[in-house]
């Protein structure tokens, strides 16, 4: 199943609210506070369990900062369509693992979830900061707990040890806090910077999901650092060397 009837009205009303955003911004917090009550409400509609409704809104936050910080008109309509989709993919996969815990269909949708909704969180919230006069400690809270809290949204679901759960979750929020603090010396701007912590995040992720899953090992964690090391020797090189905000 891919089509989802109540998953795809929501993802159209999000849409909507992102428009109306693009066409006056002085709506910005009005729409805003919509948006994270509409995905509160699509949660409970479709997963029927609060704690499922961490992803959704912090999407739908990111998802406005993001938008916020687009200038040209015509990319602002292609990060709309694009980030409707993926909250449609967002509660599909919510729907069809409350229907089978064990769907790895739904579980991959999920993963694919979290991921871009990491990516628009640290790019849309690091962007605010170099736009505005944020404290830093005020960013590595921001990054600790958000974190945390969508990390263990994923992991309660691939593992039945809560605390488990909840320990390697609290890991996650401290290490992407501290890198937080780290790439705030680079001289980069949001998207770079963006994409580096969601590469950094990814690594630290797949090695916990896969000791959850049973699936890690050293080959696989040398691999990653590998490959992932590359990617980020690319982005440094073809980057510019001073913020672009």
């Amino acid at each position: 199943m891919f089509f989802h009837l109540q998953s795809f009205i929501f993802s159209l009303v999000f849409a909507l609210g992102l428009e109306l955003v693009a066409l006056q911004q002085e709506s910005f917090f009005y729409i805003l506070f919509f948006l994270i009550l509409l995905s509160f409400w699509a949660n409970q509609k479709i997963y029927h369990k609060i704690s499922f409704s961490v992803i959704p809104v912090v999407f739908s936050v990111s998802s406005m900062l993001m938008l916020y910080l687009i200038d040209q008109g015509n990319e602002k309509q292609v990060f709309i369509v694009l980030s409707s989709f993926m909250y449609y993919l967002t509660f599909l996969s919510a729907c069809r693992v409350r229907r089978y815990k064990l769907d790895q269909t739904a579980r991959g949708l999920m993963a694919a979830s979290l991921m871009t909704t990491v990516f628009f969180f640290y790019t849309s919230v690091y962007g605010v900061y170099l736009n505005f006069a944020i404290s830093l400690w005020f960013l590595m809270v921001v990054f600790l707990l958000v974190t945390f809290f969508m990390s263990y949204q994923y992991l309660e679901l691939i593992n039945s040890e809560k605390m488990s759960a909840w320990k390697y979750s609290v890991i996650l929020g401290l290490i992407m806090s501290e890198i937080s603090w780290v790439v705030n010396f680079w001289p980069f701007g949001y998207l770079t910077t963006g994409v580096i912590l969601l590469i950094f995040y990814y690594i630290i992720w797949d090695i916990i999901q896969s000791h959850f899953l049973k699936l890690l090992s050293k080959k696989r964690v040398v691999a990653n650092m590998i490959l992932f090391s590359f990617l980020i020797g690319i982005i440094l090189l073809s980057s510019r060397w001073l913020p672009n905000v």
